[in-house]
């Protein structure tokens, strides 16, 4: 139902109209009975609540929770289906080709290896008997470098595994920015915990005057994590860049090296991608069958008529209510950081100045942008109004692009010195606490949200560029050895996996949320400890998914990936 009444404590929310009313009727009643019924009671007025507070209400929607099978006759149904079966099935075929077949000639081969050694002239008489044709026909059955099989392994659960569970990465890997990426996951995995019950929550009010607190800044302005891994990927941008295509190169040669960089971060994002897309129409299609508390964002309507702006990764520039998978806005922002990052970085090479005052400007010109929208609607980051206004602050890559160009910068600035930057302890002490009170005031300055307009223009245009300039300077002092014991806790092995599952997780966890609260019974009443064990339930859920989701998709296409390259080098 859904009801016109001005009694309420105003929170801009997705459908803040709607008051689901559950009944229990008998088997026999069907849904257009109960629709007229309803229509009947609403129209005579003969709720006392709405004689009560004057509230008119309209009927919308009657849903059967009795779920019958009829969805999964849909030939957009029956079409995801089979492709998702297909899939199983070359993961299942290629990993029992691996473990039943490669395995066992590997190890028959690891057994030959000793004999060559120690029998060399036996088994040189022996070939001359047999002949040196069959002898090559088994050394090429054996060789893992067949190309066949090397496709095979790519698709293999014991492969792509142990890809990523891997704990070695090269020497010059920037270890620093796993346990960053783990870390910088888990806060995003919290605030989603808080932000995606906003249709399950009974105490709504109360939610809303928990985020006005102190220490629930960190989930109230966890947006700043995104901003984080805008700046890690510029960072990690420049530094590739730099590592292996710094040389001066032809116009047409840097227009060929940037289009190739486009399609293997194509190839590399959108098979896992396609597949959560698949997998989420399927759930949210049922879930709208059978729960109880029906999630606010129609996944499975808006996915399977705007999918098509996701694989384009244009999807940040439409309206937030019409995003499939609405938490997918970061994937084309980082697409087109991207792809300006790496015109950028190749300008830099012949137009150093130039490139150097494009960035600069667009920094400024963002920073301008953000403040100016902020003036225009009167705009105060309290929670409810950033629901309102996600759409304008949050989607659009104008508004976000100066932390990714601040990484980039930073990439350069360390290149310059060498990784290397010596500094008195008491510089040292100053140029901590300054980047300490930058970010904290940036978290945590918005307690109690009584600004006014004119701080409230300056904190939405500065915050996310002075944040990116805070986490500049940690990785500046974890990458020059000014930050030994930070910098070794976040270079430790163990986080080189769950690093390596970041993807996939930022893909899976809000869709995770949404069906734990969309499978409950009831409504939430949120505090901490509920907040805490539905983070904790959907951590453990969301990198268990997500191993299983990028071994099946993200890790094989990135191994083919490396395959292609290794085939060109080697030509």
């Amino acid at each position: 139902m859904r009801h016109n009444s001005t009694l309420q404590y105003h929170i801009e929310l997705s459908k803040e109209d709607i008051v689901t009313l559950g009944l229990c009727l008998p088997a026999s009643c069907t849904k257009t009975e109960i629709a007229t019924m309803m229509d009947k009671v609403l129209h005579n007025e003969t709720l006392l609540i709405g004689q009560l507070f004057s509230i008119g209400l309209t009927l919308v929607e009657i849903t059967d929770l009795r779920s019958g099978h009829e969805w999964l006759l849909e030939w957009n149904i029956i079409l995801i289906i089979i492709t998702l079966l297909l899939i199983c099935c070359v993961s299942i075929i290629c990993t029992a080709y691996d473990g039943f077949v490669y395995q066992k000639r590997l190890k028959n081969k690891k057994e030959l290896i000793p004999f060559e050694n120690n029998n060399v002239s036996e088994l040189k008489n022996d070939v001359e008997e047999k002949g040196e044709n069959h002898c090559h026909e088994l050394t090429s059955e054996l060789k893992p470098q067949n190309k066949i099989i090397r496709f095979i392994l790519c698709f293999s659960w014991f492969t792509t595994l142990k890809q990523i569970f891997q704990m070695e990465v090269g020497y010059d890997d920037m270890r620093l920015f796993h346990g960053m990426k783990f870390f910088g996951m888990i806060w995003i995995i919290l605030v989603h915990a808080l932000y995606y019950a906003h249709h399950a929550i009974a105490n709504k009010v109360i939610a809303f005057r928990m985020t006005d607190e102190f220490f629930t800044q960190v989930l109230s302005n966890a947006t700043l994590s995104v901003d984080t891994f805008f700046f890690t990927g510029g960072f990690l941008l420049t530094y590739t860049f730099l590592k292996t295509g710094n040389k001066k190169k032809t116009f047409g040669e840097s227009v060929i090296q940037i289009i190739q960089g486009i399609i293997k971060r194509f190839i590399r994002l959108t098979p896992g991608y396609l597949v959560v897309v698949m997998i989420f129409i399927l759930n949210f299609t049922l879930m709208e069958k059978v729960s109880l508390i029906p999630s606010n964002e129609q996944i499975h309507v808006l996915c399977t008529k705007y999918w098509w702006r996701n694989v384009l990764y244009i999807n940040n520039f439409f309206p937030w209510n019409e995003q499939c998978l609405s938490w997918s806005w970061y994937l084309p922002n980082d697409m087109h950081f991207f792809i300006f990052g790496s015109i950028i970085l190749t300008l830099m090479n012949t137009h150093y100045n130039i490139a150097l005052s494009i960035s600069v400007i667009t920094i400024v010109t963002s920073i301008f942008t953000s403040g100016y929208l902020a003036y225009n609607y009167n705009y105060v980051p309290a929670l409810n109004e950033q629901y309102e206004m996600l759409t304008y602050f949050y989607l659009r890559p104008w508004t976000r692009i100066p932390p990714y160009l601040v990484g980039m910068g930073t990439c350069l600035l360390l290149t310059k010195w060498n990784y290397k930057l010596h500094l008195s302890k008491k510089t040292l002490f100053i140029c901590w606490t300054l980047a300490i009170l930058c970010n904290c005031s940036i978290l945590f300055g918005l307690a109690n949200k009584n600004l006014s307009l004119g701080v409230s223009i300056l904190y939405t245009a500065f915050s996310r560029t002075a944040w990116a300039f805070g986490i500049a300077w940690f990785v500046v002092a974890c990458c020059t050895n000014n930050c030994g014991l930070i910098n070794k806790f976040l270079s430790n092995k163990i986080f080189f996996p769950m690093s390596r599952l970041t993807y996939s997780c930022y893909l899976l966890n809000p869709a995770i949320i949404l069906s734990l609260y969309s499978i409950s019974p009831y409504p939430f009443f949120i505090d901490y400890v509920t907040i805490g064990g539905v983070f904790l339930v959907a951590v453990l859920f969301t990198y268990t998914a997500a191993i299983i989701l990028s071994a099946s998709t993200e890790a094989p296409f990135i191994m083919l990936l490396r395959l292609i390259i290794q085939k060109k080098e080697t030509k």
